[in-house]
């Protein structure tokens, strides 16, 4: 895969409410891959009133408020980068959110948030689909194919990042075996969507849709991939087993994309932004 255009990475940055603590960038860093795909990051601190302020003019670009460590930033970032959109990435920091970029951008406080051309578009899903819609003919969400794309919002529909999140909070271990069956029951319940609402599609590939990539992994495999590391270090949980083998293979095929290796970092870098997981939110839509 090759992304023929350079992707500006302006700052970086959780939603306020979501405690990573950051690491300092130059204001310029450079993230390259074995392939020719790149990444220039950009600090939001180090841009000036009027540059922010132009953001929000009719200027035809695609801008990309988001966060490196964020799971649902990472759904957003990753699409832009698998269908070679031309686009600058703005991250804000959780834990010194510009005041600004909540009073001028997004009231909400969250990321990810995308202009495009002056005109806002929030929340991770609906950033992801908008961006694959305009620039990929809205191919990873199957627009091309009605049944294939209920088959991916079913399995994100049922989908429950809170679970993880419940585990992370947790500070009391009598509560620790309940809330980690349950996970592993909402787990085993997605891995049955793949293995028999998609068996037409087991034989062809590891994703939801056999060989073909599309929106299912895009929403869901950024938590596994995140959440496996920081259960196993912060509460002693695996996310990934033997009874989801299915789910555990796809990501492992989502992770060998180029656009995803590009997007990620690894294990260290989310453990270290992860210093106090008892504050982390409680999950919702974003």
């Amino acid at each position: 895969m090759f992304l023929r255009r350079p992707v500006h990475l302006l700052a970086r940055g959780c939603p306020r409410w979501l405690p990573f603590t950051t690491q300092l960038f130059s204001p310029t860093r450079l993230f390259q891959t074995s392939t020719s795909m790149r990444l220039d990051i950009i600090e939001y601190t180090s841009l000036d009133a009027t540059t922010l302020a132009s953001f929000q003019t009719q200027d035809g670009k695609l801008h990309l408020f988001n966060s490196l460590v964020c799971p649902f930033g990472h759904r957003a970032l990753w699409t832009a980068v698998e269908v070679d959109a031309a686009f600058d990435m703005i991250g804000i920091s959780l834990t010194a959110m510009p005041e600004s970029y909540k009073t001028d951008f997004n009231r909400f406080g969250t990321v990810p948030f995308l202009l495009d051309d002056g005109e806002p578009v929030y929340e991770s899903t609906i950033i992801s689909q908008y961006i694959d819609a305009k620039v990929n003919g809205g191919k990873l969400y199957c627009a091309d194919a009605p049944r294939l794309a209920a088959l991916a919002q079913l399995a994100v529909a049922k989908f429950e990042p809170s679970r993880f999140y419940a585990i992370l909070h947790n500070s009391d271990d009598a509560k620790m075996p309940a809330l980690e069956a349950e996970m592993r029951a909402s787990l085993q319940g997605l891995e049955r969507i793949y293995r028999e609402h998609a068996a037409a599609f087991r034989a062809k590939g590891p994703y939801l849709l056999g060989d073909r990539f599309s929106s299912a992994e895009i929403n869901i495999m950024t938590f596994l991939f995140r959440f496996d590391i920081l259960l196993q270090h912060y509460r002693k949980v695996r996310v990934l087993g033997d009874d989801i083998p299915l789910l555990s293979a796809a990501l492992e095929a989502s992770m060998a994309r180029p656009a995803f290796a590009l997007t990620a970092r690894d294990a260290d870098f989310y453990i270290r932004g992860a210093k106090y997981p008892q504050r982390y939110f409680t999950a919702g839509e974003h």
